[in-house]
């Protein structure tokens, strides 16, 4: 069987565009609603951002910066030697907040051994965090 190569997720958030940019970007709001208890985050093109838990450590590279707009970035989940996957957040104002759009690609370049596990895990964990930003925002 062939492995999809994304993961796409969209959702409403009723937070302008702006906060919502602020809680993906800024490392003391990803510590609110993103599974990591310490992460440091170099936006700019090229630059290194890390997630630390107690499960692991995930390293990344950033792609693109357009605030508030788009922010890309490439990461080894679980902090395994393997090839990246690219994560894309895409923001666009609506009439009650923002819609996000996330879509993380590369798991067909992935070992055929890991790779459907990864997008299944991968698929899940973005489920389950995106409603966790929402939540964040919306009770702000």
């Amino acid at each position: 069987m062939e492995t999809p190569d994304e993961v796409r997720r969209q959702i409403e958030i009723g937070a302008p565009r702006e906060r919502v940019w602020s809680a993906l970007t800024r490392p003391e709001e990803l510590l609110r609603w993103f599974p990591t208890e310490q992460a440091h985050l170099d936006l700019r093109p090229g630059g290194v951002a890390g997630f630390v838990s107690e499960e692991s450590a995930d390293e990344a590279v950033v792609e693109v910066v357009e605030p508030p707009v788009r922010f890309v970035f490439r990461w080894r989940p679980a902090g395994l030697d393997r090839p990246y996957t690219t994560v894309s957040f895409t923001l666009e104002e609506t009439r009650d907040g923002t819609r996000l759009t996330l879509v993380e690609s590369g798991f067909a370049s992935l070992a055929d051994q890991i790779a459907l596990q990864s997008l299944e895990g991968n698929d899940a964990g973005w489920r389950d965090e995106l409603e966790e930003l929402k939540a964040y925002l919306e009770a702000a």
